[in-house]
């Protein structure tokens, strides 16, 4: 069997979640702090408390240091990560073997964020993301603009 690593960035509300459901097969390893945080018992699906938030966050490392160890297998971590040095750090703390990120405009993040009922806080964090973002050249990384809503997300 074979071990195949994505990382998958972008983003609040560029559809990654959605993305990687969309593009994993059952049994693959998903690694989601929002996921990670309604296991641990948050009720909303994107303000979590800051005492679960804490948690998953330890949580998360956990899953990505045995993401980092497999050898066989398929698993996808989902990030923001806008700065193309810290994919780049990531994907080789996980030796991904592929990084994609989801440029969705911000304006269609904004969008999907209200009609998700995201907190208000998601805008100016889309912001923030998309004037910290760099592409880069490197042979594991792609850009997929995002410019439809998604069903689902």
């Amino acid at each position: 069997m074979s071990r195949r690593v994505v990382l998958v960035c972008g983003p609040p509300a560029a559809g990654k979640s959605t993305w990687v459901a969309d593009h994993a097969e059952p049994g693959d390893r998903v690694v989601d702090l929002d996921q990670i945080c309604r296991r641990l018992g948050s009720k909303d699906p994107h303000q979590h408390p800051q005492h679960i938030l804490d948690q998953a966050r330890r949580a998360r490392l956990a899953e990505e240091t045995q993401v980092a160890r497999m050898t066989a297998g398929t698993a996808w971590v989902i990030r923001t990560m806008p700065e193309p040095e810290r994919r780049a750090r990531h994907a080789a703390a996980l030796d991904a073997t592929e990084v994609v990120v989801l440029a969705t405009p911000a304006e269609v993040a904004k969008a999907r964020a209200d009609q998700d009922s995201r907190p208000a806080w998601t805008g100016a964090v889309i912001d923030r993301w998309w004037s910290r973002y760099r592409p880069q050249s490197s042979r594991l990384e792609r850009e997929i603009t995002m410019s439809q809503p998604q069903e689902g997300s």
